[in-house]
């Protein structure tokens, strides 16, 4: 079992990495604590979450209005190619 017959240094410098994971998670449930708690607080507060649904609204209103908009750009597309393709099919047909 060579595992077990580490150097002394090497056990130290274990020991270290362990210390000092046992303060990075400290920190890290600290953080996880905090942000909870900023979380609780950003929702408690109804003139924000009315803000945000404003917003949420506003968004979709606009995303509708841009489909539309696309909608009708590619309706305006498809009849200018077919305009363009009868122009082209004259063409062809008065240069025979």
């Amino acid at each position: 079992m060579a595992y077990f017959d580490s150097k002394p240094s090497e056990k130290l410098s274990i020991e270290n990495q362990i210390a000092k994971l046992k303060e990075i998670q400290s920190e890290l449930k600290q953080n996880l604590s905090h942000l909870r708690h900023e979380i609780e607080r950003l929702e408690s507060k109804p003139e924000l979450q009315s803000s945000i649904d404003n917003l949420r609204k506003d968004v979709e209103t606009r995303a509708r209005d841009l489909e539309t908009e696309v909608k009708r750009l590619r309706e305006d597309l498809k009849s200018i190619q077919a305009l363009l393709g009868l122009n082209l099919e004259r063409n062809k047909s008065s240069k025979s």
